[in-house]
């Protein structure tokens, strides 16, 4: 009898491959498990719905902040305020060869890097407030 709390090598790569490619990969999976009729244990569908939610979450953030940027800029004074912050976080900081990285790229790696070592490892990573919103939705 197998234990159902152990974790599958191919379920820690979908998971690792899920977080670095913002979730395609973890949605291909949901879907070849769907047509071959196999049900996601709890720690792919963990990971996988984590990772589509930050890549969800993510993309709304950056889309609100561009709008506020476009429309900052339009107001005297202010403009300037928003320029320059906006071209602190953008600032390359970090140059690895072809690899460029700014403020907001090291914090979006770092995290994806800290949730995808969790799940090499085999574990449940902890996000604040975001953990809850996915244990919440994926309740058996």
């Amino acid at each position: 009898m197998q234990n159902k709390s152990a974790v599958y090598p191919v379920e820690k790569i979908v998971a690792v491959l899920s977080y670095f490619t913002f979730g395609i990969v973890g949605f291909l999976y949901i879907i070849i498990s769907l047509i071959i009729k196999q049900g996601l244990r709890p720690f792919i569908r963990y990971h996988i719905f984590m990772s589509i939610f930050l890549s969800l979450l993510i993309y709304v953030i950056s889309m609100v902040l561009i709008g506020i940027i476009n429309i900052s800029g339009f107001i005297p004074y202010v403009n300037a305020v928003v320029g320059t912050i906006t071209f602190i976080f953008q600032k390359e900081i970090l140059n690895l060869g072809i690899f460029h990285f700014s403020i907001i790229n090291l914090f979006v790696t770092g995290l994806y890097t800290y949730l995808s070592v969790g799940a090499i490892l085999g574990k449940y990573s902890y996000l604040p407030w975001i953990t809850e919103i996915i244990n919440t939705n994926i309740r058996n």
